[in-house]
């Protein structure tokens, strides 16, 4: 094992407990793309341990639907849309777990930018406005981003 890659963290409510009375907080974990961290369930009475898309896998993904996008903005419209939909359905299907909502929405909203940003330089510059492209994601909507893996049902 790599000994850069290893280490023992404390984690847990104890572990919050005494980040706390240091004044700072406890240590996360990224782990299969994810960013595991100490918190607390709504009602603020139990430890819950929580989780977001690390901020590597966000900027890699991002980096990859850009080089993409760059590379197959000539592809037919439907085409293209096609792909870009399977693409947001398999980020939405792993990183959709639990507590990870503003995470996949936040990737929609930069996949969308990244989408108007390369279908605009397909031909002469500006050739698309945000009103023609609200009229494009209407003939070929994008999924919606959503949680489709649940942590906690017991099965």
């Amino acid at each position: 094992m790599a000994p850069e890659k290893t280490k023992i963290i404390e984690f847990g409510p104890l572990a919050e407990l005494k980040a706390r009375r240091q004044g700072g907080k406890p240590e996360t974990f990224d782990f299969l793309g994810l960013t595991h961290f100490c918190s607390r369930t709504q009602d603020r009475k139990r430890f819950r341990m929580k989780r977001v898309t690390s901020r590597k896998k966000f900027r890699a993904k991002l980096r990859g639907l850009k080089e993409w996008l760059k590379a197959s903005r000539t592809l037919p419209t439907p085409v293209l849309m096609k792909f870009v939909v399977a693409k947001l359905r398999g980020h939405y299907a792993y990183y959709g777990v639990t507590d990870n909502s503003a995470g996949i929405a936040r990737f929609a909203h930069e996949a969308r930018k990244l989408l108007f940003k390369w279908l605009n330089r397909r031909g002469k510059r500006g050739c698309m406005s945000w009103e023609k492209f609200k009229l494009l994601l209407a003939k070929y909507p994008l999924p919606a981003p959503r949680i489709k893996v649940n942590l906690f049902t017991s099965k």
